[in-house]
């Protein structure tokens, strides 16, 4: 319609110049009319489709950011789950003495009425809870299996989930990974240990932005990962208590302080170890041992690159977060 307009405009303009109105001059111009209205046709089709694929790419954005903020959710609830259920082991063990006391008690044939009556209430108390510790560790954590995994391949992809976090810094990411064998455990418990360090390292970082380095080698029959960052830095005082539960130096709201002791529990089950050495203003670098699956075979080549990673190029190294 919009072309046809302009024809229109075009086509009265031409008629209104003087001495140019005659019906010869309008055939001769016809032509030309009609291409210039049906490419002012074909322009605003063409504009018209490129406003719904604008619409369509702004709800996709929308979607996007609405799975990784429900990602980041789950992430959080799975800290506070490994909480939940390290806290249920350690409350059972002192439980179960008390309950064996209880039981010695009600076993006493010399017991008074009443105080016999009391025993079995609290026995009944003492049954409620350990069926409601049961139901609390089997709600947080559902005893993942055991079986080989790759350490490289759950640092990148623990690094593509750690993108939402960046916010407006701008954090490059470079990926060093060696040729390193499988390591044997619950690759779900290990990859939420490793979310949790690197996300502790992006939200360590300066509004500016900075680096993290994550490498990996293979040394004495144990494969070795470290995350290094250019944030802030741990004060000194700090440093020991940071794989405490609820201990965290964040602004009220912005974190619970679990995902470091998280990680330490998780990484303690699979056998692994984690040390931290840190300085304020001088960055964090945090290292992973674990123990070797198998040990690598001469002339195997082990699981130097992730999957998705191309060999041998400058994306294999430095990784960019907008």
């Amino acid at each position: 319609m919009g072309g046809a307009a302009a024809g229109a405009a075009l086509a009265l303009a031409v008629r209104l110049l003087p001495g140019w109105g005659s019906r010869a001059l309008e055939l001769a111009l016809a032509p030309a009319l009609a291409g210039v209205s049906y490419a002012i046709g074909v322009l605003l089709a063409y504009r018209r489709s490129e406003l719904e694929h604008a619409r369509r790419l702004i709800d996709l954005q929308e979607e996007l950011r609405f799975s990784q903020d429900h990602i980041m959710a789950n992430e959080t609830f799975r800290s506070l789950g490994a909480y939940l259920e390290i806290a249920a082991h350690q409350m059972r063990e002192p439980l179960h003495a008390v309950a064996s006391r209880i039981a010695a008690l009600a076993a006493d044939v010399g017991l008074p009425e009443a105080a016999r009556q009391q025993v079995a209430s609290l026995k009944a108390n003492m049954d409620r809870l350990n069926e409601t510790l049961r139901h609390v560790a089997g709600y947080a954590l559902n005893k993942p299996g055991r079986a080989p995994f790759s350490v490289n391949v759950l640092l990148h992809e623990a690094i593509l989930l750690c993108r939402r976090r960046a916010g407006e810094k701008t954090i490059t990411f470079e990926e060093r990974y060696g040729v390193v064998p499988p390591v044997m455990g619950s690759a779900t418990r290990v990859h939420q240990a490793i979310f949790n360090i690197i996300v502790n390292a992006v939200e360590a970082m300066p509004f500016g932005g900075g680096t993290i380095v994550v490498e990996t080698v293979h040394e004495n029959d144990r494969v070795i990962a470290r995350v290094r960052d250019s944030g802030i830095g741990v004060r000194p005082e700090h440093l020991p208590h940071i794989f405490e539960p609820f201990f965290t130096t964040k602004p009220e709201k912005k974190g619970v302080g679990l995902g470091l002791w998280a990680a330490r529990q998780m990484l303690d089950i699979v056998g692994a170890d984690v040390t931290v050495k840190s300085a304020p203003l001088q960055g964090t670098e945090v290292t992973l041992n674990f123990p070797q699956a198998a040990p690598l075979r001469p002339g195997r080549e082990g699981e130097a690159h992730p999957p998705e990673l191309p060999r041998n190029t400058a994306d294999d190294r430095d990784r960019r977060i907008a």
